[in-house]
Order: C-alpha cells, then structure tokens, then sequence
C-alpha cells in the first residue's frame, strides 16, 4: 500500500466513519479503485483512529454515558451477537462490491424517512427502545450500512430528541470499537510488523473524525439529516447501474 492510497484510505475513514453513509462502504469501494483487496481487518484498524476521536470529542459528555450505561449495554447485545454468530459470512461482503448498492440504498431509506418525522415532545431512553436502536447498529455490520445513520434514523424514528440521538449512536460506537477490535484481533495481527502507511491511515482518520463530528452534530441540529440520505441513495443507484447495464447489453 502506498503513502497516497493510505491517506486517502485514512481520510475516507475519518470522514465517513461518523457521517452517516458508511466507511465500510467507502473503503470496500474505494480500496477496489486501488485494485487492493478489501480487508475487514485493516477496516477495524482504522476503527482505532476513530475511536479515540469518539474518546475525545465526548470526553466532555462523559456524564451521559455513565447515566445510560445499562441502556448502553443492552443496545450493544445485538451487534455482539451479530459479530460471534455471523462474522465468516459479514467477512465474506467485505470481499464483494457486488451488494452494495443493496447496503447504500437501505441508509438512504432510513435517511431520508428522517425528513417526514414530526417534531413532537421528545421521548426518553428505556429498554425497548434502546434494543431496537441496537438492532439497527447490528445491520450495519455490513458494508455500505451506515452505522450513525441507522442508529440516529432509528433513534429519531422512535422519538428521542437529535441531541439524546446523537450522543446515544457513538456512546454506543465505543463498545461497539472495542468489541470489533476484539472478535477481528487475528486479522490485526496480520499487521505486524505494521507498514509505516498504515500510521499515515491512523493519524489521518483521527483528524478527519473530529471533524466529521463536529459537522454532523451541527446538520442533526438543524435537521438536515435526510441530505446525506440523497447521497447515498445516488450512490446506490451509480453502483446498480455498474451491476446490472453490462448484463442487459
């Protein structure tokens, strides 16, 4: 891998990781224009980077965290489940753009389903509807599933104010950082020694991620949303296109 396509990897990361139209996604698509395999391993890696952003940006909201730790827990169930029962076959989508128009299009559904919602007093955390957020997050193990999309989408969908949306999907991301790490630690070790590219990648997606979520934290506030939603639904529809027009030819 070279010092361009590592930065451009790490900057994809950073990015894409907390704006919700999927790093996963984007770095499946964006490593096949590198003519690079995919890899669920050097994903993970670059979840490091972004999950000391995540650290540091809610350092501050540390409070709420701890407020809502059983909530926390009880969300993060299904994508551990997910991740232990169903890892070889989420490994195998990471190899193949072919589904990912399928992944692009299903973030744009929930995003832009966030426009249409009436803004009525908002509802508070509780088991339920912290489950269902769970279920959310564990769809979006797969490539092209936005993360931040699905939980905030669906966090909006069920009531909870865009400030209790926005710091419950990445109080969430940590576990969620942490226990990929944890299931993906045989692919990491298939980066040691580590190629000195992949610190540029590190440091990169670091950067770009506080940034990232400082923009999004300031679009789910003024509810704009549903405006990345038409991003990746053109997105999804670019990649149908590359699919299925060579065949009808």
């Amino acid at each position: 891998m070279t010092w361009f396509q590592s930065l451009t990897l790490g900057l994809i990361q950073g990015l894409t990781e907390f704006l919700p139209i999927s790093s996963s996604g984007h770095l499946n698509l964006c490593s096949s224009l590198f003519r690079l395999q995919p890899s669920l391993g050097f994903d993970v890696f670059l979840h490091l980077a972004t999950l000391f952003s995540v650290l540091i940006f809610f350092y501050s909201k540390r409070s709420f965290f701890f407020k809502n730790l059983l909530f926390i827990i009880v969300a993060s169930f299904p994508a551990a489940l997910a991740g232990l029962f169903f890892k070889p076959f989420i490994e195998a989508t990471f190899a193949s753009t072919q589904y990912l128009a399928l992944f692009f299009l299903s973030t744009s559904l929930f995003l832009i389903g966030t426009k249409f919602l009436r803004r009525s007093k908002s509802t508070a955390l509780n088991l339920k509807n912290s489950l269902l957020i769970g279920i959310s997050q564990a769809l979006a193990l797969f490539p092209g599933v936005s993360r931040s999309g699905l939980t905030i989408s669906t966090a909006l969908l069920l009531g909870l104010s865009p400030t209790n949306a926005f710091n419950f999907s990445f109080s969430l991301f940590i576990p969620a950082a942490l226990g990929s790490l944890f299931l993906s630690y045989p692919e990491l070790k298939n980066f040691y020694p580590p190629d000195p590219n992949y610190f540029l990648a590190l440091f990169t997606a670091f950067f770009a991620g506080l940034l990232s979520l400082k923009f999004l934290q300031k679009s789910l506030t003024r509810h704009r949303l549903w405006y990345f939603g038409i991003y990746t639904l053109a997105l999804s529809l670019i990649l149908a296109a590359h699919v299925f027009l060579p065949n009808l030819i």
